[in-house]
């Protein structure tokens, strides 16, 4: 009778789900907004990216972490009337994920050089420079453009973890929630790790049924990392106060820094970038409706932004005003 009662209880937890999980999908914003992106994936240097557009600007796009190149979708390829966009996946992760194969491969020096490599294979180094990213990439697009030499343009940061301390790091990933918490860091985030690189393809689908209202190709891309590769990013690029002489190297250059934020995105630090931009006079903080996802949750409004940037940079260096329309 209880493997009986078990048995019918399973059953009925798996068509709930079962029904649960399509309509969520099916009525997700990020889903409805999302399509595969231009350009043909492909490798130059150490990293995979893909392409697309003729403009002669450079735009460097980076997402975050545990994520790839497919978060900035089909939204996005209006840029490449202004640049020639370069979507890449940071090392250790989507398709630079067998980039480094020894335990010290994901340094911030290594992510630099990489993004740098990158260019410099697909003979891109050499024009006007402009970088976003998203989380983890927002904090790797400011330290790439302050340590590179080339003619920077912009930086926009969407979501960006602008940390002081470690331990200031993991109190604001608590407020993502409980899930988030456990998987950011510890034994049982390294144990789930290691059982994923064993059963990379189940953990795809387990990572799609877990994600209802994401598109399913990105939540499939979010594992495909080591856990050498994640924490060490981690460490260096969003537990680490390794961006606070970026910004100041940044603002000693005049290259203006856009802090994009959404207004209820519980990672940030309340107040810190309202304080970087009285602090530095080319730093700029925006908010937009949204949480800890507004380049996929608000692909056109952050198109329109970058959009804006480029096209202007010719001219001068300033922020130009956009409307704040609301995507979600």
């Amino acid at each position: 009778m209880d493997d009986r009662r078990i048995s019918a209880a399973t059953v009925v937890a798996v068509l709930i789900a079962a029904s649960v999980w399509p309509a969520r999908h099916f009525y997700s914003g990020r889903v409805h907004r999302w399509r595969r992106g231009a350009g043909a994936p492909r490798r130059a240097g150490r990293l995979g990216l893909r392409v697309f557009g003729q403009g002669n600007p450079v735009l460097v796009l980076l997402p975050g972490i545990a994520a790839s190149q497919a978060y900035f979708g089909a939204a996005y390829d209006r840029l490449g009337e202004v640049a020639t966009v370069v979507v890449i996946d940071p090392l250790g992760f989507g398709s630079s994920m067998d980039a480094g194969v020894s335990t010290d491969s994901f340094a911030l020096e290594e992510h630099l050089a990489a993004v740098t490599g990158a260019l410099r294979a697909l003979d891109l180094d050499g024009r006007p420079l402009h970088v976003a990213g998203h989380s983890m990439g927002a904090s790797l697009a400011i330290q790439w453009a302050a340590a590179s030499e080339g003619d920077m343009r912009t930086v926009v940061a969407f979501d960006a973890p602008l940390f002081r301390t470690r331990a200031e790091a993991e109190e604001r990933v608590r407020h993502m929630g409980w899930f988030e918490a456990l998987l950011s860091t510890g034994s049982f985030a390294h144990r789930v790790c290691a059982w994923m690189c064993r059963h990379r393809s189940a953990a795809s689908v387990l990572a799609v049924a877990l994600n209802p209202t994401m598109p399913a190709a990105i939540a499939r891309d979010g594992v495909k990392h080591t856990w050498f590769s994640y924490i060490q990013s981690f460490e260096a690029l969003v537990a680490a106060d390794t961006w606070t002489g970026a910004v100041a190297a940044l603002s000693g250059r005049g290259v203006p820094v856009l802090l994009v934020d959404g207004d209820v995105d519980p990672v940030q630090v309340p107040g810190r970038a309202r304080a970087l931009a009285a602090e530095f006079p080319s730093v700029t903080a925006l908010t937009h409706r949204g949480g800890h996802d507004l380049p996929l949750s608000s692909p056109g409004w952050c198109n329109d932004l970058l959009y804006r940037q480029i096209a202007t940079a010719s001219t001068h260096w300033s922020v130009s005003p956009i409307n704040d329309r609301n995507e979600r």
